[in-house]
Parts: C-alpha cells; structure tokens; sequence
C-alpha cells in the first residue's frame, strides 16, 4: 500500500472506530496490539473492544477529529484532537509488587 493509502486506512479506523461506534473487524489485524500510555499492552480485537467499551462508557458521545496524519513507509503518526464529555471515572485497578506497579486494568 503507498503512504496515501495508508494514511486513508488510519483515516477510516477513527471515524468508523471511534466517531461511528462501529468496531469495523476487517480493519483490525487479529494481533493488534495498542499501547496506551500508563496501561499494558491491549491485544487483539476483543481487547481493543473492551478499551473501547471503557472509553465510550466514560465518555459516552466521544468523537476524534484527526488534525495531521504524518506516514512513512507502512507507519502513520496520528495528531488528532479527541472530544466527549465525561460522565463517570475511567475505572482503574492496579495490582502491586514489591512496591511498584506491577499490572493496570482499566
């Protein structure tokens, strides 16, 4: 796919994704991985619907609005400004060991 191409398909993950409420599977690889600061890794398709699920429960009529989509071979860097009011905390467990963190659940 060229960077045009690519930058389209990124494109359409947030508005079908995020702004439609439509988790489009045939977007998604089955070994996706999404690194979200502060949190472990989320794997895989149903791991991406559960921390979706937990973002639209907090802010229900979220919306993205993507400001620059900067790619290079098959990378594309997302500058996006994102939109919702937030109606209840984003729900957190931490589990600790030897003093530090060791795991997050949202």
């Amino acid at each position: 796919m060229s960077t045009e191409d690519n930058k389209a398909l990124v494109r359409r993950v947030y508005e079908e994704i995020v702004n439609q409420h439509n988790l489009a599977t045939e977007l998604i690889d089955p070994n996706y991985v999404d690194h979200v600061p502060g949190f472990p890794p989320v794997q895989g398709i149903e791991g991406l619907q559960q921390l979706i699920s937990i973002y639209r429960n907090a802010f229900p009529d979220m919306q993205v609005t993507i400001e620059d989509l900067i790619a290079e071979g098959d990378k594309v860097a997302a500058r996006f400004t994102f939109r919702g009011t937030h109606t209840c905390a984003l729900q957190t467990a931490r589990s600790l060991k030897s003093g530090k963190t060791a795991m997050t659940w949202v």
